[in-house]
């Protein structure tokens, strides 16, 4: 099954379980706490940004899940429908910097990951399955691939969906948020990069990306009609950090029908070191007011390193960020979307007029 074909089925899933109720193994004995609201099921959650590769390949973490943020039984406490496992290359893999290579190998520990969970689908399942977790791929600091930027297809055809250039440092494709100044956005070969990560019917993450990065990609995306993702990035006017969004950033992700991943690491969500679940509402309501309820999603940074709000110390505790939600007053319907259904839309997305990348699911 292509993954276009998947996050459909997926969706499938979702919508009848909202409509169905979740089966026994997801919902536990306060199910309507849990979803929001009295004699509500659970609220799934697709979340575009989950590093557990980086602590098996890089931390030696076992890859049984039996540690950290996201491991088996807080996934499924969250009710955890889909997740997106990061090929992370950091900038410091080796003295020359991260190769090629190094993609593949963190491949075949996300695969050995998902072998060692049951709970997790197998990349490119044939299909989702109520109580089981569909899994998706990205690569987080793609600047190994400036030595030959065709090898990006292979990673797209095994199931890739989204790609950022960078990560920390400035790269030969692109200059990061977080590196040093640079003159630069996306290099000349950056830009082929992107037409070509498009082309092959795969996205842009632009979360480590700096602002003149962010505005050279606009044209590009807008070429191939691709929505512009931030898979983990926040709202700058509520934390002003350079890997948070401009105002006018989120609105060009909605113009462009793209999504922001709500991001969990305190100091983006509040510019502080601690933050707690009322810092994580705020970012919320500012990027729907901004961007729209259809362009917010989960990207929760889980396992990256990251300091997480108080009431939001795993993956278990997003069904209290649902519960909040719906008792500020926000629809169940928009929960749905700001917690699935708009990371599904834009996984799902394909170059219009064709299914470029030929992927199996991923």
């Amino acid at each position: 099954m292509s993954a276009a074909g998947r996050v459909r089925a997926l969706l499938a899933v979702t919508c009848a379980a909202g409509a169905l109720g979740a089966p026994r193994s997801l919902r536990g004995d306060a199910a309507g706490a849990r979803g929001g609201g009295a004699g509500e099921p659970p609220v799934h959650v697709v979340d575009l940004h989950v590093d557990v590769p980086w602590q098996v390949h890089f931390k030696g973490r076992a890859a049984r899940l039996d540690e950290g943020h996201a491991r088996r039984d807080t996934l499924v406490a969250g009710n955890y429908l889909g997740i997106v496992l990061p090929i992370y290359l950091p900038d410091r893999a080796r003295p020359e910097g991260p190769q090629i290579e190094d993609a593949s190998a963190i491949l075949a520990t996300i695969e050995a990951i998902i072998a060692a969970n049951p709970v997790l689908l197998p990349l490119g399942a044939a299909r989702a399955e109520p109580g089981r977790i569909s899994t998706f791929l990205s690569i987080e600091g793609a600047g190994a691939f400036a030595a030959d930027i065709a090898q990006i297809d292979r990673f797209i055809a095994r199931g890739v969906r989204l790609i950022s250039p960078n990560h920390a440092q400035n790269t030969r494709l692109s200059s990061s948020a977080t590196g040093e100044p640079a003159a630069f956005g996306l290099t000349e070969l950056g830009k082929r990069f992107c037409e070509r990560v498009y082309a092959q019917g795969a996205l842009i993450d632009v979360s480590h990306i700096s602002d003149a990065a962010f505005a050279d990609l606009v044209p590009i995306a807008a070429a191939h009609g691709a929505p512009i993702v931030a898979t983990h990035s926040n709202a700058r006017a509520i934390a002003n950090r350079p890997r948070n969004l401009t105002d006018e950033q989120l609105r060009l992700i909605r113009r462009s029908g793209g999504v922001a991943g709500l991001n969990f690491h305190a100091p983006f969500v509040n510019g502080a070191s601690e933050a707690d679940l009322d810092d994580v509402i705020a970012q919320v309501d500012h990027m729907v007011r901004v961007a729209g309820v259809d362009h917010v999603a989960i990207g929760s940074d889980f396992d990256g390193g990251i300091i997480p709000p108080k009431g939001l110390g795993d993956a278990s505790s997003l069904p209290a960020l649902a519960a909040r939600l719906r008792q500020r007053g926000m629809s169940r319907d928009d929960v749905e979307k700001v917690f699935s259904r708009n990371a599904l839309r834009i996984l799902g997305w394909r170059p219009a007029g064709g299914s470029a990348g030929g992927g199996a699911g991923g």
